[in-house]
Protein backbone atom coordinates (compact mmCIF):
# COMPACT_ATOMS: atom_id res chain seq x y z
CA UNK A 1 0.00 0.00 0.00
CA UNK A 2 1.09 3.53 -0.69
CA UNK A 3 -0.16 7.10 -0.90
CA UNK A 4 -1.86 8.01 -4.15
CA UNK A 5 0.19 10.21 -6.47
CA UNK A 6 -1.95 13.30 -5.80
CA UNK A 7 -1.81 12.92 -2.02
CA UNK A 8 1.92 12.16 -2.12
CA UNK A 9 2.55 15.52 -3.85
CA UNK A 10 0.29 17.24 -1.32
CA UNK A 11 2.14 15.64 1.62
CA UNK A 12 5.51 16.55 0.12
CA UNK A 13 4.41 20.18 -0.36
CA UNK A 14 3.18 20.35 3.26
CA UNK A 15 6.51 18.96 4.49
CA UNK A 16 8.53 21.50 2.49
CA UNK A 17 6.25 24.32 3.65
CA UNK A 18 6.70 23.21 7.27
CA UNK A 19 10.51 23.12 6.95
CA UNK A 20 10.72 26.56 5.31
CA UNK A 21 8.27 28.17 7.74
CA UNK A 22 10.20 26.67 10.65
CA UNK A 23 13.41 28.32 9.43
CA UNK A 24 11.64 31.66 8.87
CA UNK A 25 9.63 31.35 12.12
CA UNK A 26 6.26 31.78 10.37
CA UNK A 27 3.97 30.60 13.16
CA UNK A 28 0.62 30.36 11.26
CA UNK A 29 2.22 28.44 8.40
CA UNK A 30 4.00 26.10 10.84
CA UNK A 31 0.74 25.25 12.59
CA UNK A 32 -1.21 24.78 9.33
CA UNK A 33 1.47 22.60 7.69
CA UNK A 34 1.86 20.49 10.82
CA UNK A 35 -1.91 20.04 11.10
CA UNK A 36 -2.20 18.90 7.47
CA UNK A 37 0.68 16.43 7.86
CA UNK A 38 -0.74 14.95 11.07
CA UNK A 39 -4.27 14.70 9.63
CA UNK A 40 -2.99 12.98 6.46
CA UNK A 41 -0.88 10.51 8.47
CA UNK A 42 -3.74 9.56 10.83
CA UNK A 43 -6.21 9.15 7.96
CA UNK A 44 -3.70 7.04 5.99
CA UNK A 45 -3.24 4.69 8.97
CA UNK A 46 -7.00 4.29 9.40
CA UNK A 47 -7.67 3.85 5.67
CA UNK A 48 -4.95 1.24 5.29
CA UNK A 49 -6.76 -0.97 7.83
CA UNK A 50 -9.79 -1.05 5.53
CA UNK A 51 -7.68 -2.15 2.54
CA UNK A 52 -5.68 -4.73 4.47
CA UNK A 53 -8.06 -7.61 3.74
CA UNK A 54 -8.40 -6.88 0.03
CA UNK A 55 -6.50 -9.46 -2.04
CA UNK A 56 -6.40 -10.73 -5.62
CA UNK A 57 -8.79 -13.55 -4.61
CA UNK A 58 -11.66 -11.04 -4.48
CA UNK A 59 -11.44 -10.44 -8.23
CA UNK A 60 -12.24 -12.62 -11.22
CA UNK A 61 -10.49 -11.57 -14.41
CA UNK A 62 -9.95 -12.69 -17.98
CA UNK A 63 -7.98 -11.56 -21.03
CA UNK A 64 -9.24 -12.64 -24.47
CA UNK A 65 -7.14 -12.14 -27.62
CA UNK A 66 -8.73 -12.56 -31.05
CA UNK A 67 -7.40 -13.66 -33.48
CA UNK A 68 -4.46 -15.45 -31.93
CA UNK A 69 -2.21 -16.16 -33.80
CA UNK A 70 -2.54 -13.23 -36.18
CA UNK A 71 -0.71 -11.82 -39.19
CA UNK A 72 1.94 -9.13 -38.74
CA UNK A 73 0.39 -5.70 -39.31
CA UNK A 74 -3.19 -6.91 -38.83
CA UNK A 75 -5.41 -5.59 -36.06
CA UNK A 76 -5.94 -7.77 -32.99
CA UNK A 77 -8.80 -7.29 -30.53
CA UNK A 78 -8.08 -7.63 -26.82
CA UNK A 79 -10.78 -7.67 -24.17
CA UNK A 80 -9.92 -7.67 -20.46
CA UNK A 81 -12.71 -8.03 -17.87
CA UNK A 82 -12.76 -7.79 -14.08
CA UNK A 83 -15.54 -8.60 -11.60
CA UNK A 84 -15.39 -8.20 -7.83
CA UNK A 85 -17.10 -10.04 -4.99
CA UNK A 86 -16.96 -6.83 -2.95
CA UNK A 87 -19.23 -4.13 -4.36
CA UNK A 88 -18.67 -0.39 -4.48
CA UNK A 89 -14.87 -0.60 -4.50
CA UNK A 90 -13.19 2.42 -6.16
CA UNK A 91 -10.47 1.11 -8.43
CA UNK A 92 -8.22 1.78 -11.40
CA UNK A 93 -7.60 -1.13 -13.78
CA UNK A 94 -4.59 -1.15 -16.11
CA UNK A 95 -3.56 -3.58 -18.84
CA UNK A 96 0.12 -3.52 -19.76
CA UNK A 97 1.17 -4.21 -23.36
CA UNK A 98 4.58 -5.35 -24.55
CA UNK A 99 5.53 -5.20 -28.22
CA UNK A 100 2.02 -4.11 -29.26
CA UNK A 101 0.86 -0.75 -30.62
CA UNK A 102 -2.53 0.51 -29.46
CA UNK A 103 -4.76 1.40 -32.43
CA UNK A 104 -8.03 1.98 -30.59
CA UNK A 105 -9.22 1.93 -26.99
CA UNK A 106 -7.70 2.79 -23.61
CA UNK A 107 -5.41 0.66 -21.46
CA UNK A 108 -6.92 1.97 -18.19
CA UNK A 109 -10.36 2.00 -16.57
CA UNK A 110 -11.40 3.82 -13.41
CA UNK A 111 -14.60 3.82 -11.39
CA UNK A 112 -16.61 1.80 -8.85
CA UNK A 113 -16.72 -2.00 -9.15
CA UNK A 114 -20.41 -2.77 -8.67
CA UNK A 115 -22.63 -5.62 -9.88
CA UNK A 116 -21.48 -5.45 -13.50
CA UNK A 117 -18.04 -6.19 -14.87
CA UNK A 118 -15.41 -3.62 -15.72
CA UNK A 119 -13.93 -4.14 -19.15
CA UNK A 120 -11.14 -2.81 -21.32
CA UNK A 121 -11.58 -3.17 -25.09
CA UNK A 122 -8.56 -2.47 -27.24
CA UNK A 123 -7.46 -2.91 -30.82
CA UNK A 124 -3.71 -3.43 -31.19
CA UNK A 125 -1.23 -4.50 -33.83
CA UNK A 126 2.44 -5.26 -34.36
CA UNK A 127 4.47 -5.17 -37.56
CA UNK A 128 7.25 -7.29 -36.03
CA UNK A 129 6.62 -11.06 -35.87
CA UNK A 130 7.22 -12.95 -32.64
CA UNK A 131 5.64 -13.47 -29.23
CA UNK A 132 4.14 -10.26 -27.86
CA UNK A 133 2.35 -9.87 -24.53
CA UNK A 134 -0.96 -8.54 -23.25
CA UNK A 135 -0.74 -8.12 -19.51
CA UNK A 136 -0.27 -8.43 -16.70
CA UNK A 137 -3.66 -7.05 -15.71
CA UNK A 138 -3.35 -4.90 -12.59
CA UNK A 139 -5.87 -3.26 -10.31
CA UNK A 140 -5.27 -0.35 -7.92
CA UNK A 141 -7.87 -0.34 -5.11
CA UNK A 142 -8.40 2.91 -3.18
CA UNK A 143 -10.13 4.11 -0.06
CA UNK A 144 -13.24 6.33 -0.57
CA UNK A 145 -11.17 9.56 -0.54
CA UNK A 146 -8.47 8.16 -2.82
CA UNK A 147 -5.67 8.70 -0.29
CA UNK A 148 -4.33 5.12 0.00
CA UNK A 149 -3.76 2.86 -3.01
CA UNK A 150 -3.20 -0.92 -2.95
CA UNK A 151 -1.99 -2.34 -6.27
CA UNK A 152 -2.57 -6.01 -7.13
CA UNK A 153 -1.73 -8.17 -10.14
CA UNK A 154 -4.88 -10.15 -10.92
CA UNK A 155 -4.04 -11.82 -14.24
CA UNK A 156 -0.71 -12.96 -15.72
CA UNK A 157 0.55 -12.06 -19.17
CA UNK A 158 -1.16 -13.59 -22.17
CA UNK A 159 0.88 -14.47 -25.29
CA UNK A 160 -0.05 -12.77 -28.55
CA UNK A 161 1.45 -14.71 -31.45
CA UNK A 162 2.33 -12.44 -34.39
CA UNK A 163 3.44 -14.26 -37.54
CA UNK A 164 4.02 -13.57 -41.20
CA UNK A 165 1.18 -14.60 -43.50
CA UNK A 166 2.97 -17.65 -44.94
CA UNK A 167 3.74 -18.97 -41.44
CA UNK A 168 0.19 -18.89 -40.08
CA UNK A 169 -1.33 -22.36 -39.45
CA UNK A 170 -3.97 -23.38 -41.96
CA UNK A 171 -6.35 -24.74 -39.32
CA UNK A 172 -8.26 -22.72 -36.70
CA UNK A 173 -6.66 -22.49 -33.26
CA UNK A 174 -9.01 -23.89 -30.64
CA UNK A 175 -8.73 -25.41 -27.19
CA UNK A 176 -11.04 -28.09 -25.81
CA UNK A 177 -10.94 -28.81 -22.10
CA UNK A 178 -12.98 -31.97 -22.63
CA UNK A 179 -10.32 -33.53 -24.86
CA UNK A 180 -7.29 -32.18 -23.05
CA UNK A 181 -8.33 -31.59 -19.44
CA UNK A 182 -5.10 -30.22 -17.97
CA UNK A 183 -2.50 -27.76 -19.16
CA UNK A 184 0.81 -29.58 -19.56
CA UNK A 185 -0.72 -33.00 -20.38
CA UNK A 186 -1.34 -34.67 -23.74
CA UNK A 187 -2.36 -37.99 -25.31
CA UNK A 188 0.72 -38.07 -27.50
CA UNK A 189 2.10 -41.60 -27.24
CA UNK A 190 5.72 -40.48 -27.13
CA UNK A 191 5.43 -38.91 -23.68
CA UNK A 192 3.57 -39.79 -20.45
CA UNK A 193 2.65 -39.23 -16.82
CA UNK A 194 -0.92 -40.17 -15.84
CA UNK A 195 -4.16 -41.83 -16.95
CA UNK A 196 -7.64 -40.62 -17.92
CA UNK A 197 -10.75 -42.81 -18.05
CA UNK A 198 -12.01 -43.39 -21.61
CA UNK A 199 -14.51 -46.31 -21.81
CA UNK A 200 -15.61 -49.58 -20.21
CA UNK A 201 -15.42 -52.76 -22.28
CA UNK A 202 -16.16 -56.43 -21.54
CA UNK A 203 -13.25 -58.50 -20.26
CA UNK A 204 -12.95 -62.15 -21.29
CA UNK A 205 -10.36 -63.22 -18.71
CA UNK A 206 -10.29 -62.61 -14.96
CA UNK A 207 -9.66 -58.94 -14.14
CA UNK A 208 -8.32 -57.22 -10.99
CA UNK A 209 -11.08 -55.77 -8.85
CA UNK A 210 -9.69 -52.23 -8.99
CA UNK A 211 -10.27 -51.90 -12.77
CA UNK A 212 -13.76 -53.49 -12.84
CA UNK A 213 -16.59 -51.10 -13.65
CA UNK A 214 -18.97 -52.46 -11.01
CA UNK A 215 -21.84 -50.12 -11.87
CA UNK A 216 -21.90 -51.01 -15.56
CA UNK A 217 -21.41 -54.73 -14.80
CA UNK A 218 -24.45 -54.64 -12.49
CA UNK A 219 -26.57 -52.75 -15.02
CA UNK A 220 -25.94 -55.17 -17.89
CA UNK A 221 -27.81 -58.46 -18.17
CA UNK A 222 -25.28 -60.31 -20.36
CA UNK A 223 -23.41 -61.82 -17.37
CA UNK A 224 -20.13 -60.29 -18.55
CA UNK A 225 -17.65 -58.35 -16.48
CA UNK A 226 -16.78 -54.87 -17.73
CA UNK A 227 -13.42 -53.25 -17.03
CA UNK A 228 -12.40 -49.60 -17.29
CA UNK A 229 -10.01 -48.68 -20.07
CA UNK A 230 -7.76 -45.65 -19.68
CA UNK A 231 -5.99 -43.33 -22.09
CA UNK A 232 -2.42 -42.55 -21.23
CA UNK A 233 -2.05 -38.85 -20.44
CA UNK A 234 1.46 -37.64 -21.11
CA UNK A 235 3.52 -34.79 -19.76
CA UNK A 236 3.48 -32.31 -22.64
CA UNK A 237 6.52 -30.07 -22.30
CA UNK A 238 8.59 -28.86 -25.25
CA UNK A 239 11.85 -27.06 -24.46
CA UNK A 240 13.69 -24.86 -26.97
CA UNK A 241 16.90 -22.91 -26.56
CA UNK A 242 17.64 -19.82 -28.65
CA UNK A 243 21.40 -19.44 -28.64
CA UNK A 244 24.09 -16.97 -29.65
CA UNK A 245 24.70 -15.35 -33.02
CA UNK A 246 21.03 -14.98 -33.93
CA UNK A 247 20.65 -11.23 -33.33
CA UNK A 248 22.02 -10.47 -36.80
CA UNK A 249 19.77 -8.35 -39.07
CA UNK A 250 18.60 -10.11 -42.23
CA UNK A 251 18.02 -8.46 -45.65
CA UNK A 252 14.24 -8.43 -44.96
CA UNK A 253 14.86 -6.20 -41.92
CA UNK A 254 14.07 -8.86 -39.31
CA UNK A 255 16.48 -10.42 -36.87
CA UNK A 256 17.44 -14.05 -37.38
CA UNK A 257 16.09 -14.75 -33.88
CA UNK A 258 12.67 -13.47 -34.98
CA UNK A 259 12.66 -15.97 -37.86
CA UNK A 260 13.63 -18.71 -35.40
CA UNK A 261 10.77 -17.83 -33.04
CA UNK A 262 8.33 -17.85 -35.96
CA UNK A 263 9.57 -21.29 -36.97
CA UNK A 264 9.13 -22.57 -33.43
CA UNK A 265 5.60 -21.14 -33.25
CA UNK A 266 4.63 -22.63 -36.62
CA UNK A 267 5.75 -26.07 -35.41
CA UNK A 268 4.34 -25.89 -31.88
CA UNK A 269 1.03 -24.00 -32.09
CA UNK A 270 -0.89 -27.27 -32.68
CA UNK A 271 0.84 -28.70 -29.60
CA UNK A 272 -0.20 -25.64 -27.55
CA UNK A 273 -3.79 -26.29 -28.61
CA UNK A 274 -3.48 -29.81 -27.18
CA UNK A 275 -2.34 -28.54 -23.80
CA UNK A 276 1.44 -28.60 -24.16
CA UNK A 277 3.67 -26.10 -22.42
CA UNK A 278 6.51 -24.48 -24.36
CA UNK A 279 9.75 -23.54 -22.60
CA UNK A 280 11.81 -20.88 -24.41
CA UNK A 281 15.32 -20.59 -22.98
CA UNK A 282 17.05 -17.57 -24.52
CA UNK A 283 20.82 -17.20 -24.25
CA UNK A 284 22.13 -13.75 -23.30
CA UNK A 285 25.52 -12.17 -23.91
CA UNK A 286 26.14 -12.05 -20.16
CA UNK A 287 25.96 -15.83 -19.97
CA UNK A 288 22.74 -15.93 -17.90
CA UNK A 289 19.92 -17.52 -19.93
CA UNK A 290 16.35 -16.31 -19.38
CA UNK A 291 13.40 -18.71 -19.45
CA UNK A 292 9.87 -18.07 -20.66
CA UNK A 293 7.07 -20.58 -20.02
CA UNK A 294 4.41 -20.27 -22.73
CA UNK A 295 0.97 -21.83 -22.37
CA UNK A 296 -2.05 -21.38 -24.60
CA UNK A 297 -3.51 -18.59 -22.48
CA UNK A 298 -0.70 -17.29 -20.26
CA UNK A 299 3.04 -16.65 -20.04
CA UNK A 300 5.43 -16.75 -17.08
CA UNK A 301 9.01 -15.58 -16.61
CA UNK A 302 10.93 -18.36 -14.87
CA UNK A 303 14.05 -17.33 -12.90
CA UNK A 304 15.96 -20.58 -13.51
CA UNK A 305 16.41 -23.40 -16.00
CA UNK A 306 13.43 -25.79 -15.67
CA UNK A 307 13.69 -29.47 -14.86
CA UNK A 308 13.52 -30.94 -18.37
CA UNK A 309 14.53 -34.20 -20.00
CA UNK A 310 15.40 -32.81 -23.42
CA UNK A 311 16.29 -29.51 -25.06
CA UNK A 312 16.28 -28.53 -28.72
CA UNK A 313 18.85 -25.74 -28.90
CA UNK A 314 19.04 -23.48 -31.97
CA UNK A 315 22.32 -21.59 -32.28
CA UNK A 316 25.31 -20.41 -34.32
CA UNK A 317 27.77 -21.15 -31.45
CA UNK A 318 29.29 -17.66 -31.38
CA UNK A 319 29.68 -17.35 -27.60
CA UNK A 320 32.31 -19.56 -25.92
CA UNK A 321 30.33 -19.50 -22.66
CA UNK A 322 27.39 -21.05 -24.47
CA UNK A 323 29.44 -24.17 -25.28
CA UNK A 324 30.24 -24.62 -21.58
CA UNK A 325 26.56 -24.14 -20.76
CA UNK A 326 25.52 -26.87 -23.23
CA UNK A 327 28.18 -29.27 -21.90
CA UNK A 328 26.88 -28.66 -18.37
CA UNK A 329 23.28 -29.44 -19.39
CA UNK A 330 24.40 -32.61 -21.17
CA UNK A 331 26.39 -33.75 -18.12
CA UNK A 332 23.24 -33.32 -15.99
CA UNK A 333 21.45 -35.98 -18.03
CA UNK A 334 19.48 -33.59 -20.24
CA UNK A 335 19.25 -34.82 -23.83
CA UNK A 336 20.48 -31.81 -25.83
CA UNK A 337 19.88 -31.70 -29.58
CA UNK A 338 21.48 -28.88 -31.54
CA UNK A 339 20.15 -27.19 -34.64
CA UNK A 340 23.03 -25.23 -36.16
CA UNK A 341 21.92 -22.31 -38.32
CA UNK A 342 24.22 -21.91 -41.32
CA UNK A 343 23.61 -18.36 -42.52
CA UNK A 344 26.20 -18.90 -45.23
CA UNK A 345 23.73 -21.10 -47.08
CA UNK A 346 21.16 -18.29 -46.97
CA UNK A 347 23.81 -15.85 -48.18
CA UNK A 348 24.44 -18.03 -51.25
CA UNK A 349 20.77 -17.68 -52.15
CA UNK A 350 21.37 -13.94 -52.56
CA UNK A 351 24.68 -13.94 -54.38
CA UNK A 352 27.06 -16.47 -55.96
CA UNK A 353 30.11 -14.24 -56.06
CA UNK A 354 33.43 -15.82 -55.18
CA UNK A 355 33.86 -13.99 -51.89
CA UNK A 356 30.33 -15.00 -50.85
CA UNK A 357 31.06 -18.66 -51.55
CA UNK A 358 34.34 -18.40 -49.62
CA UNK A 359 32.55 -16.79 -46.64
CA UNK A 360 29.83 -19.46 -46.67
CA UNK A 361 32.45 -22.21 -46.74
CA UNK A 362 34.31 -20.69 -43.78
CA UNK A 363 31.07 -20.39 -41.80
CA UNK A 364 30.21 -24.05 -42.32
CA UNK A 365 33.72 -25.15 -41.31
CA UNK A 366 33.53 -23.02 -38.17
CA UNK A 367 30.21 -24.55 -37.15
CA UNK A 368 31.43 -28.10 -37.71
CA UNK A 369 34.65 -27.52 -35.76
CA UNK A 370 32.72 -25.98 -32.85
CA UNK A 371 30.14 -28.77 -32.63
CA UNK A 372 32.73 -31.57 -32.79
CA UNK A 373 34.20 -30.46 -29.48
CA UNK A 374 30.78 -30.67 -27.80
CA UNK A 375 29.98 -34.32 -28.59
CA UNK A 376 26.25 -33.45 -28.84
CA UNK A 377 23.87 -34.67 -31.60
CA UNK A 378 23.24 -31.92 -34.14
CA UNK A 379 21.55 -31.00 -37.38
CA UNK A 380 22.92 -28.38 -39.77
CA UNK A 381 20.40 -26.32 -41.71
CA UNK A 382 19.90 -22.99 -43.39
CA UNK A 383 17.50 -20.44 -41.94
CA UNK A 384 15.19 -21.03 -44.91
CA UNK A 385 14.92 -24.76 -44.15
CA UNK A 386 14.81 -24.38 -40.36
CA UNK A 387 11.07 -25.03 -40.01
CA UNK A 388 11.27 -28.33 -41.89
CA UNK A 389 14.34 -29.39 -39.89
CA UNK A 390 12.56 -28.63 -36.61
CA UNK A 391 9.46 -30.50 -37.74
CA UNK A 392 11.52 -33.62 -38.46
CA UNK A 393 13.29 -33.48 -35.08
CA UNK A 394 9.96 -33.10 -33.25
CA UNK A 395 8.49 -36.02 -35.21
CA UNK A 396 11.27 -38.37 -34.14
CA UNK A 397 11.87 -37.19 -30.57
CA UNK A 398 11.51 -39.70 -27.76
CA UNK A 399 11.45 -37.65 -24.53
CA UNK A 400 11.10 -34.05 -23.41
Amino acid sequence: MMLSERIAYFYQAASISFAISLMLNLQPVIVLSLYLMIFTTIYALLASRGLKNISANLFTSSIIVNPNPSKAGDEVMIRATVTSTRKGVPAIIRLDLEGLETVKGAKTWSGLLDDGEASLDLVVRSIDPGIKFAGPLKIAVMDPLGVIVKELEIHPRVPVFIMEADRLPSHPSTYSSSIHPLIGLSRNQLIGIDHEYRISQPQESEAPAKIIDWRKTAQRDDARIYVKLYDRLMKGDLAFGIGSGLEIILPNGLKASSEIVQGILAATLPHLDEGYRIWLIRWSEGGEPSTLLVEKSRVFDIPEIPSIKSLIHITRLIDEKESSFLKKLSSQGIMVKLILIDLGADLLEISREEWVESTADLEMRRLLEKVKSLDIPYALTSLENFSECLRRILAYRRAI
